[in-house]
């Protein structure tokens, strides 16, 4: 398109001379002008320019813009934790070490258990009469008696203090000899529990037996001989019964 455009210029440009040499430019010896040549290809860049002048100063930055990155600052406090979930609980740890012992304490009253949950009795005959037959036997000597509990007017144990009790007994015989321990209430004959008998002519003897029974509050313990009833306390020969509390009715 450009080049069509170059040459319509060129053909109007020529008519153009030619007419203008025929009506006014007498006939010479010189030739008729020549067509104009085409346009030469573009130069090369010119060499750059000199320095310009120094502009005005410049609009001062707005205080939104950042400036120069300033120094680390202090650590701030911890914030709040964020609620959360209750997570599962975690597996026990290792026992600590044991603590220090700490000071003894002070020294506590008394307790009732001290003071009544205590019973024991021993008590020897000094008689060398033989006891009768299906009667308590009667350990007139005590030897020890505490709260009371050995009546040796009758020869009989009666509980003040209910649990188990362990009641023996070591006595001297000159013959034979068969002694029951017995349990009842008040002056009623009682129920047998156990019998021990030994059996000797004409010689001394000493006889032991022992049980473990429960008693109850007012419930009486004693010894009962049968028709072999040879027991005796002598000089020398002692005829003991006994009996304690091993522990007290929960």
């Amino acid at each position: 398109m450009e080049k069509r455009f170059w040459v319509q210029l060129h053909l109007a440009l020529t008519l153009l001379f030619l007419n203008v040499g025929s009506a006014q430019d007498p006939p010479s010896c010189y030739g008729t002008p020549g067509l104009p040549g085409m346009p030469g290809l573009p130069g090369r860049d010119g060499r750059d320019g000199l320095k310009g002048a120094k502009g005005e100063p410049g609009i001062p930055a707005s205080s939104t813009q950042l400036g120069p990155k300033g120094m680390k600052g202090v650590q701030g406090p911890p914030g709040p934790p964020a609620p959360g979930k209750v997570g599962p609980m975690g597996i026990p740890g290792p026992p600590g070490l044991p603590g220090v012992m700490g000071m003894p304490g002070p020294i506590g009253e008394p307790g009732d258990y001290q003071a009544t949950s205590k019973s024991a009795f021993s008590a020897a005959r000094s008689s060398s009469s033989y006891p009768r037959r299906d009667v308590p036997v009667r350990f007139e000597r005590i030897i020890t008696n505490q709260n009371g509990h050995y009546e040796n007017r009758y020869g009989r144990f009666t509980c003040r203090v209910p649990g188990t009790y362990y009641f023996t007994y070591h006595v001297t015989s000159r013959g034979n000899l068969c002694l029951s321990i017995k349990k009842g209430r008040g002056s009623s004959k009682g129920d047998r529990v156990v019998t021990f008998c030994d059996y000797v002519h004409s010689s001394f003897q000493v006889t032991t037996g022992g049980v473990v029974l429960k008693v109850a509050m007012n419930e009486s313990v004693w010894l009962e001989p049968t028709e072999k009833n040879s027991l005796v306390g002598l000089e020398g020969s002692d005829s003991i019964f006994s009996g304690f509390l091993i522990f007290p009715e929960a």
